[in-house]
């Protein structure tokens, strides 16, 4: 028996060999033979292969900077390609079939984050998916760098062979028939592969060009995913060195140890059978394909995108494949001989002579190199859809034909093997009609400039205007610091967009919480997202989200003096609100500045505040009927409270005791008041220091203080009381100002800048505590401030001023907006400022943000101010003044411009939100009228189902105005109880409708 055992080995080896080489099997059709290092593939002849995965280009590209890239790439690639060896493969896939998938995985993070915090969002992420699918389908490119044997010159292919077959021969190795050949690679060939690739990858990226290599865990998925796409499952690894041996039994299993190990790459790759319908149709798996191939290659060389805008209208799916292969004029090298031999009887032939003699100019005297050129396209349909395929095939053939006028065929004798030639890096024999071009050319035809989003997932997913996906995280690591920028005219969307980077903040991926978002609003515009979360929210949740409208009244009082729970002090960071907030209060009506001095001694009248307030001076005496809750609290734990006992000493005992709220509300006694700091301001040890200063007006620096801090108090009844407004355990908060930040005048310039930095102060008073603050806590409260700090430094925070402009005469609250800028990422706090102007934010905010979204373009001035001021190369200042716009039937195109750890990306992005999102979001009164009457009366989701069939617009705002032009003329027209008339006539309409049919699509008064 071991006599016959090495015939059958022959034999089999023999056979083997036959069915490969007439390709009878779809395993004969892969080069790839197994995985040589973390990033590199070989193919069974030994050729290394790595895949680079390109993201595109993180700018806008335009003719001028497309002819930089194409003259970056040629002084960089030239010399590679002007010797064999090297080879490029470049593989572009469009297929709007495969989008929702791809939409999915990027949402993946947020609907687990979702689900996690138990928010009801289960209708916003089916319509988003849904929605962006129609307008956007799924690209890929990559990059496959192969290094063939080809690189070695005669004697260091002998000595890489004899190498080889003496360690085969040592080690005894096996002939690995059934699985990988884990010894396929030519160890010669490494360093040269490894640099090619790395030198690729940092060529790209040093000219504004995304671009990575893949681990080949990655790689070979890829390539699988070119082959069969529906058959890869998300979760899909192939198994190769270096991964744990699967327990399995080879087909015909001969004892050898070979036969159980690693499964063959080109069964993991092509997984599923393969059948050739004729020459021109091959099925694999599920799909029929169709392969068209460029014989001719046009005069006049037109850009990939070119190409690609002539496919979008028809929507057809399609890849193409370009193999690139050094050393061109090397295989011309029979042709020469033949036009040397016919040259005196063919004019053809003299000019296939001068072709060869220009391109052999070209590389001798030029910096560009000539390569050998082939290119494949493919398209699919579903099997048996081959009418369609037919269609879809002629469809591509004409954009390939209007390519600058290519010549295309659709045979090759082979339609299995057209299919493998457009698919990634499965095989290096590409049946496409080989041509040899300057490398100039070929650069030229590349779709290198697709753009590049630096977040491959995100909660919030904007597309290209010709509906490439852009995912985008904010708050995500990718950046150093998060500042937000918006601006644009009124009505351009940036109140939606807001809304929309709020809530992909609540879907970040890995959250254990809500984050804390503080939103100063001025109107309504973030009611929308609160009601959204509240609504989303479970019923013991609820409170976290809340939309409060300040108003000057005693119920709204709130004290800036309150300090952390159990706390006598404020800490540095409450000091300095404090002493800004002051110097503000002292700052004269129509000043830009406070009088020389103020500031100094705001800072002292706080400290003297709270050492006159403290336990050892003159706390505050408790009395009982102050405050109920207080009271029965310590009737319930038997404290019995007599002349002498203080506010702070009852605070003391409730915390204690466990009552952690009445304690809250005992502590807002015991704090010094605003009034306070009028009188504190004439004690001795200020006066000593400030009493010598005189100010315009005549008065002592005391005096004046006193006076306008008494004014303020008068002024302002909010600040004249003690706390009662209190925004509780909510975490995204919304406070309109609308109604107390008011606009004309000194004066209101004043009472707007108070309220922006009293809002600030109640909304994010807690996002800047550290460990380091609790240590100079009261003992007995350090634990209970611990487990707060803990949580809220892990937490991700965002304060957003809305309506920013209205601060422009208010220095002290841009000073404090400033200070929040600087030191935002030591507290992971982010910073979003809205405004209508790029005039409206100072130069240094500008050079803060990291985050800028022009909606809007502006007169020609700004733009060029903005082009400036933003480093916008010329192609985005065109798009800038041309392409950008407000909201429109498929979405609001913007300008933006991020800052990442990998450089600025600027690109065209379009806002996309489908009419369920839009109704959630919507700030117009009507809308939220009509939506918050709906959401009491059926479900909120449900609410926004209806809304979303009736009025897909995202509002409901036309038929509001048709009803009312209907009754204006009616005699006692009040408009007011009109427009409230109308709307719960289209309230109670759309009810009744959808109680005789849930799906209704229209009301019977808009037929």
């Amino acid at each position: 028996m071991s006599l016959i055992d090495p015939l059958l080995d022959s034999v089999d080896s023999f056979l083997a060999w036959i069915t490969h080489s007439l390709r009878q099997t779809t395993e004969s059709y892969c080069d790839l033979q197994t995985a040589d290092s973390a990033t590199t593939l070989v193919n069974h002849d030994g050729t290394l292969v790595s895949i680079i995965r390109i993201d595109g280009a993180t700018g806008l590209i335009g003719a001028e900077e497309f002819g930089r890239l194409l003259e970056g790439l040629m002084q960089t690639q030239a010399a590679a390609f002007s010797r064999p060896g090297h080879a490029l493969q470049v593989y572009f896939n469009y297929d709007h079939d495969g989008i929702e998938r791809e939409i999915e995985d990027i949402y993946a993070p947020a609907f687990n984050t979702a689900k996690k915090l138990k928010l009801q969002l289960d209708d916003l992420f089916k319509e988003r998916v849904e929605f962006m699918a129609s307008y956007c389908a799924k690209e890929d490119l990559y990059i496959a760098t192969f290094t063939s044997p080809a690189i070695l010159n005669v004697d260091q292919s002998k000595k890489a062979m004899k190498d080889k077959a003496e360690a085969i021969k040592q080690h005894n190795l096996p002939a690995f028939k059934m699985t990988q050949n884990i010894i396929a690679a030519i160890p010669d060939l490494r360093d040269a592969h490894d640099a090619f690739t790395r030198g690729l990858v940092s060529d790209l990226n040093s000219l504004s060009i995304s671009a990575s290599v893949l681990k080949v865990h990655e790689a070979v998925r890829a390539i699988r995913m070119s082959m069969d796409l529906h058959f890869t499952d998300r979760e899909w690894q192939p198994a190769l060195p270096g991964d744990k041996i699967p327990l399995r039994i080879a087909r015909n299993y001969g004892g050898n140890i070979s036969d159980v190990m690693w499964p063959s790459l080109a069964r993991q790759v092509i997984p599923r059978d393969a059948e050739c319908y004729n020459l021109r149709t091959a099925r694999v798996g599920d799909r029929i394909y169709s392969t068209l191939f460029i014989d001719l290659f046009p005069k006049d060389i037109k850009p990939f995108v070119t190409l690609f805008s002539r496919t979008l209208a028809s929507q057809v799916p399609w890849r193409i494949a370009f193999l690139i292969e050094a050393d061109g004029i090397g295989s011309l090298s029979m042709k020469s001989m033949l036009a040397g031999v016919l040259a005196f009887s063919s004019e053809q032939n003299r000019l296939i002579g001068d072709a060869q003699n220009l391109l052999n100019y070209i590389k001798v005297n030029t910096d560009d190199a000539v390569v050998k050129l082939r290119v494949s396209l493919a398209t699919w349909a579903p099997e048996g859809e081959t009418a369609l395929l037919r269609t879809r095939t002629a469809e591509l053939a004409k954009a390939v034909e209007g390519w600058g006028s290519c010549e295309v065929s659709e045979l090759c004798g082979d339609a299995f093997a057209g299919v493998v030639s457009s698919a990634l890096a499965v095989t290096m024999n590409s049946v496409a009609t080989p041509s040899v071009a300057p490398l100039s050319d070929v650069l030229e035809m590349l779709p290198f400039t697709r753009p590049a989003s630096p977040w491959r997932e995100g909660a919030l997913l904007f597309r290209s205007p010709d509906g490439k996906p852009w995912p985008f995280q904010p708050g995500s690591s990718q950046q150093t610091t998060w500042i937000d920028i918006v601006y644009a005219r009124p009505g351009s969307g940036k109140s939606v967009l807001s809304n929309a980077i709020n809530l992909a903040l609540c879907l970040s991926g890995g959250l254990k919480r809500l984050p804390r978002i503080a939103i100063i609003d001025i109107g309504p515009s973030s009611s929308g997202l609160i009601s959204l979360l509240k609504e989303a929210l479970p019923a013991e949740q609820k409170h976290f989200a809340a939309y409060h409208r300040l108003r000057m009244t005693p119920d709204y009082a709130i004290n800036p003096f309150d300090t952390q729970l159990g706390c006598r002090v404020p800490t540095p960071q409450e000091r300095s609100f404090l002493v800004n907030f002051l110097t503000l209060l002292a700052t004269p009506i129509g000043a830009a500045t406070s009088h020389e001095g103020i500031a100094e001694m705001a800072g002292m009248v706080v400290d003297e505040l709270y050492k006159e307030f403290s336990d050892g001076e003159k706390p505050t005496a408790y009395n009982i009927g102050i405050e109920p809750l207080v009271d029965g609290a310590l009737e319930e734990i038997g404290f019995a409270a007599d002349a002498q006992t203080t506010w702070w000493e009852v605070t003391d005992v409730l915390f204690v005791s466990g009552f952690e709220h009445e304690a809250m509300l005992a502590q807002r006694y015991a704090m010094p008041m605003i009034a306070d700091a009028a009188s504190i301001c004439r004690s001795p040890t200020i006066e000593d220091l400030y009493g010598k200063i005189i100010v315009p007006t005549g008065e002592t620096l005391p005096t004046a203080f006193s006076r306008m801090i008494s004014s303020a108090v008068r002024e302002y009844p909010i600040l004249s009381q003690v706390t009662a407004f209190d925004i509780g355990e909510a975490k995204v908060v919304s406070l309109d100002l609308d109604e107390v930040a008011k606009s004309g005048g000194d004066a209101a310039d004043r009472q707007t800048a108070v309220m922006y930095m009293l809002a600030r102060y109640i909304l994010a008073k807690h996002y800047y505590l550290t460990e380091e603050n609790v240590k100079d806590f009261p003992k007995e409260y350090r634990e209970f401030h611990s487990k707060r700090v803990t949580e809220i430094r892990e937490d991700h925070k965002r304060i957003v001023f809305d309506e920013f402009h209205r601060t422009s005469k208010s220095q002290a609250v841009r000073d404090q907006v400033l200070v929040d800028m600087r030191e935002g990422r030591k507290w992971k706090v982010q910073i979003a400022l809205l405004s209508q102007s790029l005039e409206d934010f100072d130069s240094v905010m500008i050079e803060f943000a990291t985050c800028v979204y022009i909606m809007d373009a502006g007169p020609e001035a700004t733009v060029k101010k903005a082009a400036e001021i933003f480093g916008l190369n010329r192609s985005a200042e065109v798009a800038l003044r041309t392409r950008v716009h407000g909201p429109r039937q498929g979405g609001a195109t913007f300008l933006a411009q991020f800052s990442t750890k990998q450089g600025k990306n600027t690109q065209l992005l379009t806002s996309t939100l489908g009419p369920i999102e839009l109704w959630a979001f919507s700030t117009t009164a009507d809308d939220a009228n009509i939506r918050n009457k709906l959401y009491r009366a059926i479900n909120p989701a449900e609410s926004r189902r209806v809304l979303a069939r009736l009025f897909p617009a995202g509002s409901a705002s036309r038929l509001v105005e048709e009803r009312m032009n209907e009754i204006k003329e009616d005699p006692g027209f009040i408009a007011e109880e009109a427009n409230d008339s109308v709307i719960d006539q289209i309230v109670e309409e759309i009810l009744d409708e959808y109680a005789k049919n849930p799906n209704f699509s229209f009301l019977p008064s808009t037929r």
